[in-house]
């Protein structure tokens, strides 16, 4: 059944981020059927009853369905000004529904099923250290395939993605995805597991190596040597990858994530000198690779933030005051799930003449859809949970499960510092890995659910 599981959920995530990022909904749909397909088997083989030691996290995942289902739930007319809703701007009938977009609300709610279903499946998947281990591997190896595939893009000028010619962002690396931005958020995610593994091995380097100074020789002549190059190499691919889908948020969001490992990191027993070298050498090949590729292209677009950030014009910030206006409007209970692009040209200032999907700050269309309550609620269980893990980072004894614990902060972090500026939850490969990330970081903080596979 592990394995079942085990090549079903790496099968699910690959599918989702190589069709587009998961953003085209007849193949993010294969995903689902997955997922969900992978639930029933599980229940109906009797599995269930041998991981009741597992501690699910229940209450937040039930609690955000209940909200979701009282959206689309049919309520007396009447009560609709108590929900901030103007009887004139109701349809005809006796009853109306919170969401003021019913099916984009119900479309998203089956999304958040799909995602609540991938984290207590891998919940139960991380109770084998190996398939754990063999789940992060497979994670770090479809973001080295995407990571390759944008460079090829960048530096080849094939700005397909497989058959498909690409329409937009044709001078940058967005590997399978339409957008560099989601592109960049998923490659934020994945990085942190490269650097971690990284700094493990270099630990394990440093920590066999005894007995007088060390020296070159010495470093040459350990197995690990070759390990940390590997890593090494595979985080230097990563990051380089991010850096030329030119990706202002992707590449700040990657750089808090690794600053927060690195000082992490000088938590726990590791040395001072191992974490220097490695960020040293990760960084001065980044920077080699960039230089040969050319840098120009990207800091032309850290030369255009000014412009794009200020306080008159059209911009993000406009896009985020309208939104604080939804907010103002329905502050309890939001105006659906998904709806944000149904709704928000009731309140539009800027772009009038396009249609604008997403508030570019999932905080805020978050708060939107859901209202405060529901805002709260998301990203209270995302941050309880990074808080959790980084409270236990220090106590956990095996190497690995440390390593993993740490690339996990570091992933959870980059994408919360993306989310200022982005709507990377709402790209369903995206919010997939996340969730697959959190359940990952869960089961490394609650230590008692992750125990070796006895048969």
């Amino acid at each position: 059944m592990v394995r079942l599981l085990e090549v079903g959920l790496i099968g699910a995530v690959c599918v989702a981020v190589l069709s587009f990022g998961g953003t085209a909904p007849r193949f993010f749909a294969v995903t689902q059927v997955i997922i969900l397909g992978l639930a029933a088997v599980f229940l109906l083989s009797g599995e269930f009853s041998r991981v009741a030691s597992i501690r699910f996290p229940v209450a937040g995942p039930l609690l955000l369905v209940a909200f979701v289902l009282l959206q689309v739930c049919p309520l007396p007319v009447s009560l609709a000004p108590l929900f901030g809703r103007s009887l004139d701007e109701l349809p005809g009938g006796s009853h109306f529904t919170i969401s003021m977009a019913q099916y984009q609300t119900v479309s998203h709610l089956l999304l958040l099923v799909t995602y609540l279903t991938a984290f207590f499946l891998t919940l139960v998947l991380c109770r084998d250290r190996t398939a754990k281990k063999r789940l992060v591997f497979a994670l770090v190896s479809l973001g080295v395939f995407e990571a390759g595939y944008g460079l090829i893009q960048y530096l080849t000028g094939w700005q397909q993605i497989f058959t498909f010619m690409k329409k937009y962002y044709l001078e940058d690396a967005t590997g399978t995805y339409i957008n560099r931005n989601h592109f960049a958020g998923f490659l934020e995610m994945i990085l942190p597991f490269a650097v971690v593994l990284a700094l493990r091995w270099a630990e394990l380097l440093f920590s066999n190596i005894s007995g007088g100074a060390v020296t070159l020789r010495k470093i040459v002549s350990r197995t690990e040597l070759v390990s940390l190059v590997f890593w090494l190499f595979l985080a230097i691919l990563l990051f380089a990858a991010l850096v030329l889908s030119r990706s202002r948020m992707g590449i700040v969001s990657s750089l808090v994530s690794l600053v927060a490992i690195l000082a992490l990191a000088g938590t726990s027993s590791s040395r001072v000198g191992t974490r220097a070298a490695v960020a040293a050498l990760f960084f001065l090949g980044v920077l080699g690779l960039v230089v040969w590729i050319g840098s120009d292209p990207v800091m032309s677009r850290f030369e255009t933030l000014g412009q794009e950030y200020n306080l008159g014009g059209q911009n993000r910030i406009s896009i985020w005051r309208d939104t604080l206006g939804l907010i103002r409007r329905h502050p309890l209970l939001g105006t659906g799930l998904g709806s944000f692009s149904v709704v928000y040209p009731f309140v539009q200032t800027a772009f009038l003449t396009l249609l604008v999907e997403h508030a570019h700050c999932d905080y805020l269309e978050v708060a939107s859809e859901l209202g405060l309550p529901g805002a709260f609620l998301v990203f209270g269980a995302i941050f309880w949970v990074f808080a959790q893990t980084v409270r236990q980072y220090r106590k956990a004894e095996e190497r690995f499960d440390k390593a993993v614990s740490l690339g996990s902060i570091g992933s959870i972090a980059a994408i919360l510092v993306h989310s200022l500026a982005d709507f990377n939850l709402y790209i369903p490969a995206n919010a997939l890995v996340l969730t697959i990330v959190l359940a990952v970081a869960w089961s490394s903080a609650c230590p008692r659910t992750a125990i070796e596979r006895t048969q």
